[in-house]
């Protein structure tokens, strides 16, 4: 059985307007609102590599922080932030799910 929660997906980008220790967001700007995060759930690292990626290598490597957290205004959301290099925007965060909606 699966003890983690399974979410609705989202997939847009956010703004992260306070980092604290480690890089782990203490306040963002999703869909015009500011959240303030009042719970790290839990947070790991992500290195894997996508199933349609040809060849595995450091460049094709997903570089994720990933952090579910719960903020001040009720949201329950599972955000990352992207740490690979990509040419149109080399580093962005997003909130991938959101869950108890």
């Amino acid at each position: 059985m699966n003890e983690y929660p399974t979410g609705r997906f989202v997939g847009e980008a956010i703004t992260v307007l306070e980092s604290g220790i480690g890089g782990e967001p203490v306040r963002f700007s999703f869909r015009l609102e500011d959240h303030s995060v009042v719970e790290v759930v839990r947070s790991w690292q992500d290195w894997g590599f996508s199933q349609s990626v040809f060849k595995k290598d450091f460049k094709t490597r997903r570089h994720r922080n990933y952090f579910e957290v719960r903020t001040d205004r009720g949201l329950h959301a599972l955000i990352y932030f992207d740490r690979g290099v990509k040419l149109s925007n080399p580093r962005s965060w997003i909130l991938y799910q959101v869950y108890g909606e």
